[in-house]
This record gives structure tokens, sequence and C-alpha cells, in this order.
């Protein structure tokens, strides 16, 4: 142990010093009051929230809620139990902010609508059915084009959700009043309680809202990612933010790899999927802040449109 290489007569001042446990778990515990709450006061002091997206508060709300129930299912430890409460909070905080200072022109009704599913699958090549209207090697390879064709149509639709420029089913989170978002968080937070309430003693749905609470948190940087693809600058995002979910994913990795055990292959591939994307988003910054020096403002009156 440190203490056997300390003098005996300075061993009775460590008693004045905090418990290194505590003061860890106390940093776990506040960590999101500090990132989170530096993006709440720059959204405050610009007076604007553009270039942050609030999809983030929506995924980490979800993410937060979910592992809040997950620990009356399957007990975990309590700093990180403080944490996701912390994580509420501030992202509720964070929320209330980013919609207040939102653009006053913002209208969802001004957004481009979602191509359309069905015309877009009709227009990938059809395979015959029958083989023999083909060599044997190239009917596979048709068959695996069409395939990768329907795949691609269907992973572009789903990503248009993610991204701002587009009207999605019912104007989830792009509504105008306010009130519709605290009553999503509301009534989401009382129906999953309500289940947690009813199966806290069923392991399935314990693994069932943990895989589903991790998967929502690892898409966290994709709004963003597009939102910046958009912009093309990074101007009103905070590097805190990217920085704390880095040094977050390095934790989440070390814990899967080295701290814990039997881990379903499903959560490391969702650690390293969500680190991915914030290393897509670690270029996106250092790219597109070169863009910023050369470029004094934001040209909002022209920025690019959703293509079909």
């Amino acid at each position: 142990m440190i203490e056997s290489y300390i003098p005996q007569e300075y061993l009775q001042y460590f008693q004045y010093f905090p418990d290194a446990q505590k003061v860890t778990n106390a940093i776990i515990s506040t960590t999101p009051l500090f990132t989170y709450g530096l993006a709440c006061w720059g959204i405050y002091r610009n007076k604007s929230s553009t270039g942050f997206s609030i999809d983030i508060c929506l995924s980490m709300l979800v993410a937060s809620i979910l592992r809040i129930l997950y620990y009356f299912v399957t007990p975990y430890e309590v700093s990180l139990l403080r944490q996701s409460f912390s994580m509420v909070f501030i992202q509720c905080l964070l929320l209330r902010t980013a919609l207040t200072y939102r653009p006053r022109t913002y209208n969802p009704e001004n957004l481009a609508e979602l191509p359309d599913l069905s015309e877009e699958l009709s227009n990938v090549p059809k395979v015959l059915v029958s083989p023999y209207s083909y060599d044997q090697s190239e009917f596979y390879i048709h068959i695996l084009t069409s395939a990768l064709q329907y795949i691609s149509v269907w992973g572009k639709q789903g990503l248009r959700l993610f991204d701002v420029y587009y009207k999605r089913p019912g104007f989830f989170w792009q509504w105008i009043d306010q009130d519709k978002y605290w009553s999503f968080i509301g009534v989401f937070t009382l129906f999953f309680t309500t289940m947690t309430i009813f199966f806290q003693k069923s392991d399935t749905f314990g693994s069932t809202i943990g895989f589903f609470g991790l998967f929502v948190e690892s898409l966290l940087p994709l709004p963003q990612i597009l939102l910046l693809n958009r912009l093309r600058s990074v101007k009103g995002f905070k590097s805190v933010l990217l920085i704390s979910w880095l040094c977050g994913d390095l934790t989440k990795l070390s814990y899967l790899f080295f701290g814990a055990s039997d881990i379903s292959i499903i959560f490391i591939l969702a650690a390293l999927f969500q680190m991915g994307l914030d290393l897509v988003i670690l270029y996106q910054y250092f790219h597109f802040k070169k863009i910023d020096e050369a470029t004094p403002e934001i040209p909002m009156f022209n920025v690019p449109q959703p293509s079909a």
C-alpha cells in the first residue's frame, strides 16, 4: 500500500484529506452538470441555440431515464445512478434553454418533406425470379446488388429521421409548443416506470430496457453529425461536449473490456459504434473550424437544402 512509503509522522495528516473513492464517486456523479452546464451557459450567453441539436437532449433523457429504472431491476454502482439523476436534471435545463433561444423564425412546416419510401424502393432494379435468366454467378451477384440497394434505401430513410431539415412523422421533437416536449418526457417516464413496477423481477425486461437505453445513447452523436454537416460550421457547438463524449467512450470501453464479466458482444459493439460516431464529430470539428476561421459569420441564408 502507498502508506508504507510515507513517513509515520506524516500519516496523521492524511485523516484531513477526503477519501479518494468518495472524491471519484462525486466527480462521476456531477460530471454531466459541468459538461452540459457549459453548453447551457454558452446558449444563454449567445442568446441562440444555433449549432446545437436538441436531439441530444432527447437521447440523453431517454437513455438516463431507462438507466435509472434499470437500477431497480438490476442494481449497479450507486455513483452511476446519481450520475443518471444529474443527467436528467441538466438535460431538462439544457432543453429548456435551447428551446427558449431557438430562432424565432423556426417553423417545422417549412422543413422539407421526407422522400416517399415506396417510390424510392420501386426505383431499385428488380431481379428476375428465375435463376435461369442469368448465369449462376451473375444471378447471385444481382441478388446481392439488389439486396444492398434495398438496405441503402432503408438506411438513407432512417438517417433522414435524424436530420433536422426533414419533417418527421407528427413533427416529433420538432414541435413549436414547448409543452409537447415535457408531455412526451412525462408520458415516457410514467409508462416505463409502470412497466418496471410490474416486471421488476423479470431479467428479460431488465435486459431489454438496458439494451434499449444503451442503443439510444449510442446514437447520441448522429443528429449532431448531420447538423454540423448542414451548417458547415462548428460555431455554437461546445468542444467540451465532444471531449466529455470521447472521455465517456474510453471509460465505457475500459469498463466493458477490463471491469466487467459476461458482457454481451452487443454492448461492446454499441460502445464501439458510438465512439466511431464521436470520432466523426472530432474530424468535423477540426475541419469546419478551419472554415470558420476563414469565414467570419455563418451564412444562414445559404444553408444547403436537403436533396431527395
